[in-house]
């Protein structure tokens, strides 16, 4: 990597040492401003970086320029930042989701963040506090400030995993300390490779931009986000799925941002990744879908004059849930009706399987704990027949 013209000023140790400083200031002066007043106390907590980091130049007597480097990116470097930030992004979700099922504690991180910044800010001051400052302010002490002592290491690789899991722990989240060490990476990857801070600017923003965004246009009631009821586990599936795309994103994005540097076998390695994680994403998916289904049952007999009002399969529920119950009946033309009636009185359905084409029905009740019977009833012109019903309560 570059190292700037004063390099030895400047020492690994250094790195740490800042670090540590940069973190003992946040958990004794920002975090209790923040808990104190709230959204302005996010804003000093940022201000503060950036000042933070100018000071530490000062002190080392060191060249800002060089500690700072920004510069006029080319129009393929940013196409580029852009793209790895895009493919990153389901990375990340996906690493929150992997935490949350293996700390289910964690979860309540979310509610708590979310509550914070988006209770308290409109869309356009979301934009400027959450995603732009931060781009700005903590670029300048990571990519800047901490990074600069790094340079002189022989290996870029070790900067650039330094440098990440710095910028994991700087986020004090469980939850999130794999996607932001993540995020991490590929900043100070993009640094050491370009050394223009304005790329990691513009990467950091597009990131947090995304986050904001997804939160309002949404339509969900930031101001009163649960996670309670969140399930990971098949949120990881759907992320895998979503974002199996995510590893030839990021090959395209490193050829266009390092063009020198690529091999065009990276993309025969991305695809294999990526195909893996689509296997992976729908077998999750329909692992989840069994393990949560309530009744998954196909169930055929014949209909006759003594037997017109039928049970077909009984079921328990041992708490309280909202369930989707999708019937399907085949193999038959006559008139029928189902019921489904609880030991304790209650009745969830009673309703008739509409004639046509696809004789179905579908219903999201809420089911108490009990037991369940479902029966079926048939009209005189179902005599004979042999119905087959396939029944899916999740």
């Amino acid at each position: 990597m570059e190292k700037v013209s004063d390099q030895g000023r400047l020492r690994p140790w250094m790195g740490f040492v800042l670090f540590a400083v940069l973190m003992a200031f946040f958990i004794f002066v920002c975090a209790p401003l923040q808990n104190n007043l709230g959204i302005p106390g996010l804003v000093i907590t940022e201000l503060a970086f950036l000042a933070m980091a100018v000071v530490y130049c000062l002190i080392r007597k060191v060249k800002i320029k060089e500690v700072f480097p920004i510069r006029k990116p080319k129009v393929r470097e940013v196409i580029g930042c852009i793209l790895l930030v895009l493919g990153s992004f389901p990375l990340s979700l996906i690493t929150v989701a992997i935490t949350a099922t293996v700390f289910p504690a964690s979860k309540a991180e979310v509610t708590e963040l979310s509550t914070f910044i988006y209770g308290n800010l409109n869309y356009p001051m979301a934009v400027l506090i959450v995603a732009l400052l931060p781009a700005i302010c903590e670029e300048a002490i990571h990519r800047g400030a901490i990074l600069s002592n790094f340079r002189g290491l022989k290996h870029d690789w070790l900067i650039v995993l330094i440098m990440g899991l710095l910028f994991g722990i700087n986020h004090m989240s469980v939850l999130r300390f794999l996607a932001t060490t993540l995020l991490g990476l590929i900043f100070s990857y993009v640094l050491v490779k370009k050394n223009n801070l304005l790329l990691t600017m513009i990467m950091h923003f597009t990131n947090n931009m995304i986050s904001v965004s997804m939160a309002y246009l949404s339509g969900v009631d930031t101001s009163a986000i649960s996670t309670a009821d969140v399930d990971y586990t098949q949120a990881l599936g759907a992320y895998l799925i979503i974002g199996f795309a995510s590893p030839l994103l990021i090959t395209l994005a490193i050829m266009l941002i390092h063009p020198e540097g690529h091999k065009k076998i990276r993309f025969l390695y991305a695809g294999i990744i990526a195909v893996v994680m689509l296997i992976a994403g729908i077998g999750i998916t329909v692992v989840n879908s069994q393990k949560h289904a309530i009744l998954n049952s196909t169930i055929g007999y014949r209909i006759t004059e003594e037997d017109m009002s039928s049970t077909l399969i009984d079921f328990d529920v041992e708490e309280e849930r909202t369930a989707t119950v999708v019937i399907m009946l085949t193999g038959a033309e006559g008139d029928y009706k189902i019921r489904i009636d609880g030991d304790k009185g209650s009745n969830i359905i009673n309703a008739p399987i509409p004639q046509g084409t696809l004789r179905m029905i579908t219903y999201n009740v809420e089911l108490q704990p009990d037991h369940y019977t479902i029966t079926v009833e048939a009209s005189d012109n179902a005599i004979d027949e042999k119905p087959q019903f396939q029944i899916a309560i999740r």
